[in-house]
């Protein structure tokens, strides 16, 4: 599995960013301001802490 961030309701609070054991997210900046995204999916072991912590519900995990 692994994670998945919808733009459509990220906000950019880099929750995500912050929590992750695996470091599979990173920063960057967007015309909206900052955001995360998944930069090393391989690395994810599927705690769901991103998911949980997402106060948008922007991240799902998804199947491989």
């Amino acid at each position: 599995m692994h994670p998945r961030i919808d733009y459509n309701k990220c906000v950019g609070l880099l929750e995500c960013y912050g929590v992750c054991p695996a470091d599979v997210f990173d920063a960057e900046e967007s015309i909206e301001g900052k955001r995360a995204f998944v930069a090393r999916p391989e690395d994810c072991t599927e705690c769901g802490q991103c998911v949980e912590i997402c106060p948008t519900n922007a991240i799902e995990l998804l199947e491989d």
